[in-house]
């Protein structure tokens, strides 16, 4: 038997080469028993196949191996053909299928469906080719049982009810609640049971309690009238009365809505499976996503009609509900596949056209492997080796936050050494620059500030440890259980009189150290994570015995066995933490970690240590870690925001994160090794200059992204530039005094507290809460650059850079070379000296042109921005 021919087939791409899926689908009565199924695929005749050069190079089946079992089984085909420019096509829409033996199987369009026990073979040839696969329908003498979380909540999931703009909102919609994408399958039976309004403080369900069923008419429960629109219903038509998923829950209604049935052993998909997991399309391509669920009794089924689908970015690509993705513009996104309780996530790039032949890229180390192979597969050309001097100055700012000076500039660029860049990694990350640079940034990260003695503790900790390359679990782990009267300890007191809240508390070390935002989390069930707020409390609980003397600057912190009563000197209470009762349960919380265990009870004399061990011993330390350091030496993370790790924001290279943080752990948590590995990849010396195939490509790394310096380096790279320090005075009552001359602003142990209208402008973070520094230029910087101290006094001020050339008496060409090693880390271009040689001796005034000249500079974005 052979099956219509889909009139609506597209052809697309280069070397006219056509693409096509094939789906295979078993119907609600197909018959039990078992069919080898082989699937040959034949491309229709088309003028664009008749061309001398269009070739198909290789045919492929996906998956080459399927079972179905039992009744209602069904498995789809995605068929592609790969032309002669290396790029898949999907062309199933243009294929023609027959059976052999239309008594063992039949075909519907693109559906295989087993009609006996038996084999037969699905012919196809594509330009002399033929592709298989072998797929076997199975006796299964027990059917699936059903299951409301699995079952009812799969249709909620599919059609849209419980996501996070309809009814699996905080509050829900429509005076109806239900859980994100079903993960509390209890919560939701109760709330279509019982109905009744959710509140955020209380369990106690608000009037009316209305029902979503009606077990003698389930017609008429709100359950289907609502989605379906027999009655009003805002969320639209999610679930039209002829649909198979409406005779699901109707006859579930009817049945009495049983969470279960009697005696039968749950099933639930443990896992997804999303083929592709990366795609690349043509402008107006189309690829067809298949989705199989590894379900608990070890067995796998296509379940590509029962997920949602989610494009990130509409604008790029879109998919529709039968997962079917067609590209609208160029770049990249991920698609979101969304079942029961579980999200996975596919990759797509929508590109001008492929590459041809593509060049071998030579790799230093793994993290080169995992970069330029998805560049490969994207048909992304990455951009050539940055040059020397480029590459020196970006790798000194990233590392030791400072230029190099011109002396070193000249050395590194004469030096012939083919080494030369590993070895300069190593004296940087062996330099007390870096000492400097990292003390400061792990300063911001765990907001050193305070009054001037727990400063001055705090900063030296964090100082010492940088130093000695702690290992940065041990780092982790001293910070979230300190006690006693030490560095880490002035974490958990902030101010003197303004001990941090429990849940800022929370929320901070598991963003700090876990990449996950858990704010949301303290009021109600995480609206887009799967976070629970009775995970956050569990966690709070943890810290629940904290308490500190308020000794004034003696404050000495430590978890009080005995509750908060007692050694707490006569200035009265000194408790951080009150003891709390569940905002919404009102029960006692005890510490609890995310996966429902609790902390044992003889455990509780010092529960944030094994919070800590928990922590630092979980895969999240890790990648966030990692993610966090990678982030710093390419302006964004794998996952970007580095600490925003969510169901809804995959990481852009899912295996080169997980390679990253299995190295970190191997290596002891070793923060040096982790940079010498980052800094010593081809990825990380690519040039920032874009070729044509890379020039959209913001995510992927085939090109550097020129960087803003952070406040603080950038002022000091204008005083390194101009040769004229920068004096630093308080301006706050922490009794901080002027920072010795010569100071560099990152050597400041708390930059907010000295008066620099620089900093101000710049985007100094203050330290009260995590550091998020923006980036953006705005107007006050312009006016800062045209106007301000920083850039007028500095140019020409006696003892500068300037002033010391001229006494010497230098050549015009001489000063210029001398400029831009100091500024830029470069000579100047043949065009750029004889120019600026003509400017300068044709000006009246040879000091104000020359001047002229390093503030061009010190204000270009080459200055101001790391490449």
């Amino acid at each position: 038997m052979r099956a219509k021919k889909n009139s609506n087939s597209l052809l697309y791409g280069h070397q006219n080469t056509v693409r096509y899926v094939v789906w295979a689908h078993m119907p609600s009565q197909a018959l039990r028993g078992i069919a080898v199924v082989t699937l040959c695929v034949s491309l229709v005749s088309t003028a664009a196949l008749a061309a001398p050069n269009a070739k198909v190079s290789m045919v492929r089946i996906v998956p080459e191996e399927a079972t179905l079992w039992g009744e209602g089984a069904s498995q789809r085909f995605v068929v592609l053909a790969q032309g002669p420019d290396g790029l898949e096509r999907d062309i199933t829409g243009a294929s023609e299928i027959s059976v052999q033996d239309g008594t063992v199987a039949r075909v519907d369009g693109s559906v295989v469906t087993a009609m006996a026990t038996g084999q037969t073979i699905v012919h196809a040839r594509v330009t002399g080719q033929q592709a298989t696969a072998r797929v076997t329908s199975a006796p299964h003498e027990k059917l699936r049982p059903f299951t409301f979380s699995e079952d009812i909540g799969r249709i909620l999931t599919k059609r849209g009810c419980n996501s996070s703009d309809c009814h699996g909102g905080v509050k829900g919609r429509g005076g109806f609640k239900l859980s994100l994408d079903a993960i509390d399958p209890i919560d939701d039976y109760r709330w279509i049971i019982e109905g009744g309004g959710f509140q955020v403080l209380s369990p106690i369900a608000l009037e009316p309690h209305l029902s979503r069923i009606d077990v003698q008419s389930p017609e008429e429960s709100l359950l289907l009238s609502k989605p379906s629109r027999a009655v009003p219903h805002e969320g639209g038509r999610r679930l039209p009365d002829d649909s198979n998923d409406y005779a699901i829950v109707a006859d579930w209604i009817r049945r009495g809505a049983p969470i279960t049935e009697e005696n039968a052993e749950s099933v639930r998909v443990t896992s997804l499976e999303v083929f592709p997991r990366e795609a690349v399309l043509e402008q107006d391509g189309e690829h067809q996503l298949l989705v199989t669920a590894q379900l608990s009794n070890g067995r796998r089924e296509d379940i590509t009609h029962q997920v949602r689908y989610e494009s990130l970015r509409e604008d790029i690509v879109r998919v529709d509900a039968d997962g079917r993705v067609r590209a609208r513009k160029l770049g990249a996104t991920a698609i979101l596949v969304r079942s029961v309780g579980h999200v996975a996530s596919v990759d797509f790039r929508v590109i001008v056209e492929p590459t041809a032949d593509y060049p071998e890229v030579e790799r230093n180390n793994f993290i080169d492997e995992y970069v330029f192979a998805k560049l490969k597969r994207f048909h992304i050309r990455p951009s050539n080796l940055t040059d020397d001097g480029a590459f020196l100055r970006r790798v000194c700012l990233d590392i030791t936050g400072a230029l190099p000076p011109p002396d070193r500039v000249r050395e590194f660029l004469s030096n012939p050494d083919p080494q030369k860049r590993s070895r300069l990694i190593d004296v940087l990350l062996n330099s007390p620059e870096y000492d400097e640079y990292w003390t400061f940034l792990f300063s911001d990260l765990f907001r050193v500030r305070g009054h001037y003695g727990w400063l001055h503790m705090f900063w030296e900790w964090v100082r010492s440890r940088v130093a000695a390359n702690t290992p940065y679990d041990q780092i982790a782990r001293e910070l979230i259980a300190a006690q006693g009267f030490n560095g880490p300890t002035r974490h958990h007191l902030l101010d003197l009189n303004k001990p941090r809240p429990i849940e800022r508390t929370v929320t901070e070390s598991f963003r700090v150290f876990m990449g996950r935002r858990l704010d949301c989390a303290q009021c109600h069930n995480h609206p887009f994570d799967r976070w629970s707020q009775d995970q956050f409390w569990g966690l709070a609980a943890f810290f629940g015995r904290l308490t500190n003397t308020r000794w004034y600057a003696g404050n000495v912190v430590f978890d009080d066995v005995n509750g908060h009563e007692s050694n707490l000197g006569s200035l009265g209470e000194g408790l951080i933490f009150r003891p709390r009762l569940h905002p919404r349960t009102k029960e006692p919380i005890l510490p609890t970690f995310p996966d429902g265990q609790v902390l044992p009870p003889k455990d509780r004399v010092d529960p944030r240590r094994h919070l800590a061990e928990w922590m630092t011993s979980h895969p999240y330390f890790a990648e966030t870690t990692v993610n966090r350091i990678w982030g710093h030496f390419f302006g964004r993370g794998i996952v970007e925001p580095v600490d925003d790790f969510r169901v809804d924001n995959p990481p852009t290279h899912p295996e080169l994160l997980a390679h990253l943080a299995e190295d970190f752990r191997q290596s002891s948590y070793n923060l040096k090794a982790l940079i010498r590995r980052i800094a010593n990849s081809r990825t990380y010396q690519l040039s920032s200059v874009p070729n044509e195939s890379n020039r959209h490509d913001t995510t992927d790394y085939s090109h550097a992204q020129p960087r803003p310096l952070l406040a603080e380096v950038l002022l000091d790279a204008i005083v390194s530039a101009t040769g004229v320090q920068e004096l630093f005075e308080p301006r706050g009552a922490l009794m901080l005094g002027a920072a010795p001359r010569g100071s560099r602003a990152v050597n400041l142990k708390y930059p907010a507290e000295y008066a620099s209208k620089f900093l101000e402008v710049y985007d100094r973070p203050l330290r009260k809460s995590l550091p998020e520094r923006r980036g953006e230029s705005n107007l006050s910087q312009a006016l800062h650059i045209l106007v301000g101290d920083t850039y007028t006094e500095k140019l020409a001020k006696e003892g500068g850079r300037i002033d010391s050339f001229l006494e010497n008496d230098g050549t015009n060409g001489v000063l210029i070379d001398e400029l831009y090693l100091a500024a830029l880390t470069r000579l100047p271009t043949p065009e750029e000296r004889a120019g600026l040689e003509s400017f300068i001796t044709e000006h009246e005034d040879r000091r104000e042109a020359i001047a002229d000249l390093l503030w061009a500079l010190i204000s270009s974005r080459e200055f101001a921005e790391n490449h």
